[in-house]
């Protein structure tokens, strides 16, 4: 059997191993098991109170002596629908306390907010991030996201047209005939040749991420509305003047 699935739900290596042993042994005593798993009998008594906790274990008391026994598997189902009630109950006290905590958090914030961002999943960030905005602008985009993110571009920008979120580019010259070009909700033109290069600018919000789409890519994202703004009078101007 794969176990990994039992280890996904919860359970731990010693745990499954016990578990797995009732099922073979049957009703039994704790050193049948330890003869069976090889388990230290301490170790074997702490993971069958666990499992007891999860309702999938069971005793019965013979002679003052205790026989393990399994519960019907059906019983990972209740487990599992059982930590589903818990989550959600977690989740739904987390969402009560956000507005709480927000306010804190904003009273905190620095005036300049800088963070760097390394790798894919980094970059995966701040485009989710963009899709809190209704409009992006990009300075010098190279349109080969859909080359370095393969599997998580479709479904992103799919996303982003079904949130009508606009793109607006300034695209390198190289990228004028790429796929990305014929999306939804996105407009954009072709800069000079000479303003080719792995840099990429995102202004989004009070956000500008400045993007290196090197083997790894790096960001610095900074947060300051009066230099997105001023970035934003450079897209414009820009814009304006290409054809």
């Amino acid at each position: 059997m794969n176990t990994k699935v039992l280890k996904e739900i919860g359970l731990t290596e010693t745990e499954i191993k016990v578990y797995l042993a009732l099922l073979t042994l049957g009703a039994t005593s704790a050193g049948k098991i330890v003869e069976e798993t090889g388990i230290y009998r301490k170790n074997l008594y702490d993971a069958l109170n666990k499992l007891i906790e999860k309702g999938l274990v069971t005793y019965v008391i013979e002679n003052k002596i205790k026989f393990f026994q399994p519960k019907n598997p059906d019983n990972l189902i209740n487990y599992l629908e059982e930590k589903k009630a818990k989550i959600d109950e977690r989740k739904k006290e987390i969402q009560e306390s956000i507005p709480e905590l927000k306010a804190k958090f904003n009273s905190l914030s620095p005036e300049i907010e800088s963070e760097i961002y390394r790798g894919t999943e980094g970059i995966k960030t701040i485009l989710k991030e963009c899709l809190n905005y209704n409009e992006v602008l990009f300075i010098g985009a190279t349109g080969d996201v859909e080359n370095r993110l393969p599997y998580f571009w479709p479904h992103y920008n799919k996303k982003r047209e079904r949130l009508k979120c606009k793109w607006k580019l300034l695209l390198v010259h190289e990228a004028k005939n790429k796929p990305i070009t014929k999306s939804y909700y996105y407009e954009y033109k072709i800069l000079p040749k000479i303003l080719s290069g792995l840099n990429v600018i995102y202004i989004y919000g009070d956000y500008v991420a400045n993007i290196l789409w090197l083997e790894k890519p790096i960001a610095f994202v900074t947060k300051h509305r009066t230099l997105a703004n001023n970035y934003r009078k450079y897209f414009y101007y820009l814009w304006k003047i290409i054809k």
